[in-house]
């Protein structure tokens, strides 16, 4: 059962749903479109936490839900969101990326 989010989690979750919505509009005003965008999520491994990584990811979820396809991160994705419960942000890499645009949350900030 999920808890809610602590205040860092609460204003972690508002900075990437902002960040991501930002992306969505600029994809708008260049012309293109998606049927919904398909958005990934992927979380690190979770060996040293300061955030509960589900609860964000949950959360960020479901705020996104009626503008966004949610997918598996192994499927054909637009936009990948990265958590990491912590500032070594070892979610983030290249090849996890693959290219595409991201938010990554790492432990208690948020950045694109």
């Amino acid at each position: 059962m999920s808890r809610e989010p602590i205040p860092l989690e609460e204003a972690l979750i508002r900075e990437a749903v902002s960040r991501i919505r930002k992306w969505l509009r600029e994809k708008g005003r260049e012309g293109k479109t998606f049927s919904p965008p398909r958005l990934a999520l992927r979380f690190c491994g979770g060996c040293n936490p300061i955030i509960e990584r589900g609860v964000v990811g949950q959360k960020i979820r479901e705020n996104l839900a009626s503008e966004v396809k949610w997918v598996s991160g192994d499927d054909e994705k637009d936009f990948l969101l990265i958590i990491n419960g912590c500032r070594t942000a070892c979610a983030d890499t290249n090849e996890i990326r693959g290219g595409h645009p991201v938010v990554i949350v790492s432990g208690d900030f948020v950045f694109a």
